[in-house]
């Protein structure tokens, strides 16, 4: 079992990584009004479409060294997602310099860890190695009190994604983000960029997780 340590560890440190992509493009969208609709441009579009070129400069200074097209085109996808999003779904600049701050702090906690350096104070390390799932998401928008999505219409948008091919799956993701965005889900960008990325070698588990919460959350929500 101790061969399941370093992969963790390695998913861990990617979820970290993705996470403070979506925060970055979070921010750029809050504060460069411009920026915000050449990203959102790029909504369905692929790399090398005529629309995405105002992305470029905006976003490969911020992708991971070694980013291969498929991996490329996640975080494109990503991007346009949140850019997509209404000017009222971005925090305050206060609450993001707060929640930055936070975040940069744990941050260096963990680089300090992972070179050797104890850190006393630190709480055990988070053992889980993935975030809220896009399936769990849907799953919340079924039992969101107020607007929420109907059973049936999230189990078809559901099943439709888990049965996509890669480009299927970029296609078909702004449809199914609409239809969550008029309930109080929340979408974990950083592990909706992470599944993105993994899609091309991994669907079928990441498939297999998003069907497995959603039918968890709404199941439970069926037994209250």
């Amino acid at each position: 079992m101790t061969f399941q340590a370093p992969e963790v560890s390695k998913r861990q440190r990617n979820r970290a990584a993705y996470a403070a992509f979506t925060e970055r493009i979070e921010r750029l969208c809050r504060t460069d009004p411009g920026a915000r609709a050449a990203l959102r441009a790029g909504l369905r579009r692929d790399l090398d479409h005529p629309r995405t070129r105002a992305m470029h400069r905006l976003l490969t200074p911020r992708l991971p060294e070694g980013c291969d097209d498929k991996a490329a085109q996640a975080h494109y996808t990503v991007a346009s997602l949140i850019a997509a999003q209404p000017r009222h779904a971005f925090a305050s600049d206060q609450e993001f310099d707060e929640n930055t701050t936070d975040e940069q702090g744990a941050v260096k906690k963990q680089a300090l860890q992972e070179d050797g350096e104890p850190d006393e104070e630190a709480a055990p390390p988070d053992p889980t190695p993935y975030g809220s799932s896009f399936g769990a998401t849907l799953g919340q928008a079924v039992i969101a009190k107020g607007a929420s999505m109907r059973m049936s219409a999230a189990e078809s948008r559901i099943n439709l994604l888990t049965r996509q091919s890669l480009r299927g799956i970029h296609l078909h993701l702004p449809g199914a983000v609409n239809q969550v965005r008029a309930t109080d889900a929340t979408i974990d960008w950083g592990q909706l960029l992470a599944d993105l990325v993994d899609w091309p070698y991994q669907s079928g588990r990441i498939s297999r997780r998003w069907l497995q919460d959603f039918y968890r959350i709404t199941a439970r929500a069926d037994l209250d």
